[in-house]
């Protein structure tokens, strides 16, 4: 099976949280996520890692400033098939952009 590179984007609209990636089939590697405040005022976030029933945290009250870009993620993380990706922000105007390795057998 051929291995491909892809990006997932989501901009949070609210303070709920979003799910960003939600494997559903075959493992994926995560090759870096990057979250931009596009908003006048600071934001904090929090990404989830769920391997299928418990979160784990990736990051806690990360705080992005007006107009800036943090890495969230450097390195290499596997998906497994039933892992997901959550973020939740403490206001609208954050946009994050994950890269991905796919269809890794």
């Amino acid at each position: 099976m051929a291995n491909n590179f892809k990006s997932t984007e989501v901009a949070l609209s609210n303070t709920n949280e979003t799910t960003i990636i939600s494997a559903t089939s075959n493992n994926q590697i995560m090759i870096g996520l990057n979250a931009c405040n596009t908003g006048s005022t600071s934001i904090t976030l929090d990404v989830d890692l769920n391997d299928g029933s418990t979160d784990f945290k990736l990051c806690k009250g990360v705080s992005i400033p007006p107009s800036s870009k943090v890495e969230i993620l450097r390195g290499k993380y596997v998906l497994a098939t039933g892992y997901s990706l959550k973020a939740t922000s403490s206001a609208a105007g954050v946009d994050i952009v994950v890269g991905l390795l796919v269809d890794v057998s």
